[in-house]
């Protein structure tokens, strides 16, 4: 079996050294890591397959659950179903789709189409083909139902809290965000230190165990990493497989390429049709799977139209005035706490759900302070994601 180059990328700057690795396919605990110039590593390549790290903090982690099992509708679905959780417009974004689990649910990783293009064209100026490309939180060990793994990598830690879900924050905010992970404090932090750091975890305020060993962040990722708890960003159009078909064409005779272009035009014609009919179908299925969430009482679907027609005169005549109040409340908050932005509102069931956008997690701990006063409404914090872009934060206000 080939070896296997591991890169990991911090930035998207050429000159800036990477840490690497080449590994044999049956290595489990040796990996002897350095530092070069990604042009130096292109000339080591050779048959050797590549994989690459890259940062978590530019990635979102998600997981999804829509009526299909085949993962190319499931991909076609998932934007609908995950946009009112997105910031930024999903037409922007490239997602990518990790194996189903066992509650049937599919983890997907969220990444912006220029960051992504950006680390391939990184790579493609130095003559480096990535045959993968993983966030790097997810390769650590997936944990279990009493566990969850970080990784002390600097001044920032990679915390993995489930098969599909993750995040990357500073180690003075982890405490905080574990407490969003996971409030009851179910889980011990199995944390991995750098050999050598002098960091001192009774801080955390939270049962850990500390595992130790290691010289650097790549050398304990990959003795963690397992490919198939992980998921490749390289899907769809941006498919190592798909991008090498473009070389056949060159070699084609001139003259079969006057056929060939009116064969090829039938055809486009055909996939657009077909891609059109399953672009029907997927937002067909997100339809019903967005009305399913907003009013969960519906679990037999016969006309969508009229159903959603009825459900909106009921709201309108039993709902109204909880949503003003609870809107009202909302603004007050968010006068009170300058800098958090709205990005998008849903009501359901008396319940008003925001999606915000702040610069820092410290805002969403002001608004909390503001909520521990009695305002006329229940305070709770879905999620909070922080990333390259802000912090992306879910919350509900139900009344009180």
């Amino acid at each position: 079996m080939r070896e296997t180059l591991y890169i990991r990328l911090r930035s998207a700057d050429p000159a800036e050294p990477v840490e690497y690795c080449i590994a044999r396919a049956d290595a489990i605990a040796s990996f002897v890591v350095g530092h070069a110039l990604l042009e130096t590593l292109s000339t080591r390549i050779g048959p050797r397959r590549v994989i690459v790290l890259v940062p978590s903090a530019d990635v979102r982690l998600a997981t999804v659950q829509v009526p299909a099992r085949q993962a190319a509708k499931v991909l076609q679905a998932a934007p609908f179903v995950l946009e009112e959780q997105l910031a930024e417009d999903v037409d922007t974004l490239h997602f990518a789709l990790g194996a189903r689990q066992a509650d049937q649910r599919w983890p997907l990783a969220i990444v912006s189409q220029s960051r992504l293009q950006a680390w391939l064209a990184l790579l493609d100026e130095t003559g480096i083909h990535a045959d993968a490309m993983i966030p790097d939180v997810l390769a650590l060990q997936v944990p279990d139902a009493t566990h969850c793994t970080a990784l002390i990598d600097g001044d920032q830690v990679l915390v993995r809290s489930a098969q599909g879900a993750g995040f990357v924050c500073q180690f003075d905010d982890l405490p905080f965000c574990l407490e969003l992970a996971d409030p009851e404090k179910h889980k011990t932090l199995g944390i991995v230190v750098p050999r050598g750091a002098a960091v001192d975890l009774s801080r955390l305020g939270w049962p850990v165990e500390p595992r130790h060993g290691f010289n650097s962040a790549l050398e304990a990722l990959l003795q963690q990493l397992r490919i198939a708890d992980t998921i490749d960003l390289l899907q769809g159009r941006y498919s190592p497989k798909r991008n090498r078909l473009r070389w056949f064409a060159p070699w084609r005779m001139a003259a079969t390429l006057a056929g060939a272009a009116i064969g090829l035009s039938l055809l486009l014609h055909g996939i657009d049709a077909v891609r059109l009919q399953r672009a029907v179908t997927a937002q067909d299925a997100a339809n019903v799977t967005r009305y399913q969430q907003i009013f969960p009482g519906e679990t037999r679907i016969v006309d969508l139209s009229s159903q959603l027609d009825q459900q909106l005169k009921a709201l309108q005549t039993t709902g109204g005035g909880q949503f003003m109040s609870l809107l009202d409340v909302l603004t007050q908050a968010l006068a009170a706490v300058p800098g958090l932005q709205v990005k998008t509102l849903q009501f359901r069931d008396g319940v008003l759900f925001a999606g915000l956008t702040a610069t820092n997690l410290e805002l969403l701990d002001r608004l909390k302070n503001w909520f521990a006063e009695a305002r006329g409404a229940q305070f709770s914090v879905d999620s909070a994601n922080a990333g390259a872009d802000g912090v992306q934060i879910r919350v509900r206000l139900s009344p009180a």
